[in-house]
This record gives structure tokens, sequence and C-alpha cells, in this order.
């Protein structure tokens, strides 16, 4: 079995490449940090034409809130412009594919919790530009009957993500001896999924999941930050703090956990519980082997 994974030096995108390798596939890997560019269509097709690729994982991407800001059409171009190309060969050399969106499509949804066919209210460029990239995907499978199905992410978190998400914010922090900062009053929520789940439910959805549709990968749990910050200290002694008071950004949401039943429908329970996730997180964070 022979996969192309891009984006292959972001957190999520560098674990496929292990989980894959690990199972016994060859992984080629596609990164603009080694000089592949997805806006390059004639460079991705070479890429393809040189090799014969049996399933595609497509996760390069401007994956980030601000730079979507600063930039909009940077975001646009990467998130667009990238998976028409990413979608011209795959329907050329007719490979199946599974493309990584984002829960931030959801936005300002009043679904919870979130379900795939919710009424889509993104507050980001980044969302509506993954957004976008959803469609595209679902009008190929129409019109031109490609194998590709997108995935939204819930909160992703483990070993080297850094500061990102809630989980691995208070983990750096704590391995910092720095207290845990809560901004408000902690009752913010977040579906937190580890990467090992994470990465189960991707291929997962590559060899069961229905072409066109989209699947919520999450652990469909609805945990607030300050339980998250209070887990994190009772395994690590870290101090917690909180900021009455805070005035958060525009696009910071309330409340964010998601409906996974799609995806178990087609065979996904994650394996680890938010305590188990943070623990094994911490355990190889402190390189201390299970």
């Amino acid at each position: 079995m022979k996969a192309l994974v891009t984006g292959s030096s972001g957190f999520i995108a560098s674990n496929l490449v292990r989980h894959l390798t690990e199972k016994g596939h060859e992984v080629v890997s596609y990164d603009i940090k080694t000089g592949q560019d997805i806006l390059n269509f004639d460079q991705l097709r070479n890429t393809f034409i040189e090799n014969e690729f049996d399933e595609v994982y497509h996760l390069a991407a401007q994956a980030f809130v601000g730079p979507g800001e600063a930039d909009p059409y940077r975001d646009l171009d990467i998130n667009g412009k990238g998976m028409l190309n990413m979608l011209r060969c795959i329907e050329e050399f007719n490979v199946p594919m599974v493309f990584t969106s984002s829960g931030s499509v959801y936005g300002l949804t009043d679904s919870f919790p979130h379900k795939e066919d919710a009424l889509i209210r993104p507050t980001a460029n980044y969302g509506c530009t993954k957004r976008l990239a959803e469609l595209y995907l679902q009008k190929w499978v129409i019109m031109a009957g490609v194998n590709a199905k997108s995935i939204r992410f819930s909160s992703v978190y483990g070993a080297g993500r850094g500061m990102n998400g809630p989980v691995n914010v208070f983990l750096t922090l704590a391995m910092k001896g720095k207290p845990l900062t809560v901004y408000g009053d902690g009752s913010q929520t977040r579906d937190t999924v580890y990467v090992d789940d994470a990465l189960y439910g991707l291929t997962l959805v590559q060899r069961n999941g229905v072409p066109g549709e989209v699947y919520n990968i999450g652990c469909g749990v609805e945990h607030s930050v300050a339980e998250i910050a209070t887990i994190v200290s009772s395994l690590t002694d870290a101090e917690v703090s909180y900021i009455l008071g805070h005035e958060f950004s525009k696009f910071d949401v309330a409340r964010s956990y998601y409906d996974i039943s799609k995806i178990e429908g087609i065979g996904y329970a994650p394996k680890y519980s938010l305590l188990d996730g943070i623990k094994k997180t911490l355990e190889l964070e402190r390189g201390v082997s299970q």
C-alpha cells in the first residue's frame, strides 16, 4: 500500500506518516517545508506520475485563524486552489482521498453537539475556506465520480503539539513550572481527542467512508476548560490561576463538541478518555515509556 500525505510536517500529518509506516505502508511525504508546493499543479501532478498511489491523505493547508485573517487571499489560495489541484490529480489518476477539514466551519452554529448537517456559521476566514474545500470535493464526487471524503477534527492533542489546544497549552505550562492560566471562569467547552484516536478515525474514513460525505472525528464528550486544567493540575501539581473578566477574541466560541454517531456507524470508537489521553501525552512529553 502506497500513500501520499500532504502537509506532512504538521502535527497530525507527521503522526499519520508514522502510523502508516508502522502499519507497513510506503509513504510519500509532500510538504512546503521540503519544497513541495500544493499550489504548483505541475509539481503535484508529477508526484502522481512518478508514484502509483493507493490512497491520498490531504492535510496540507493554511491551518490557523490568525494568518487567515491577516492574509485572506493566501488563505483562500492554499485551502481553495490547493484543493482544486488535488482533486484534478485524484480524478486523473483514480486515487481515493480523505481531506482534513476542520470544526472551525461550525463557528456559531447553535447545534449541540455539532452534527455534520448543522447550520454552518464560520466566524473566521479559515473556517470559510475549509468549507469551500469541502464543497469543491463534493462537487467532484458528484460530477467526476472521484472517491473522496472529508473529516472535521475536534481539538486534537498529543505529544509534540506545542501550545495548540487547551490540553497541550496546559501541559506545556505545567512542564515549564508555570501556573495554568484559565481565562474567564473556565466554562468554555471543547471536545478533545487524543491523536491516536484521531488517526484511527482518519484511516477508518479512508477505508469505510462514503464518497462525498463529511465525518466528525472527536470523542463526542464536552469538557470545560476548567475541567481540563484541573486534570492537568492533578497530574503535575501545577497551580491553576483564573483571569476573570477576560475579553475573549471574537473568533472564540463558548461551546464546541461533536456528534460522532455518523463515524461510529462505520466502526469508530475512541479508546482514550480525556484522563487517559492526558496521562499518555504527559508520559511521552517527559520521555517516560509506558
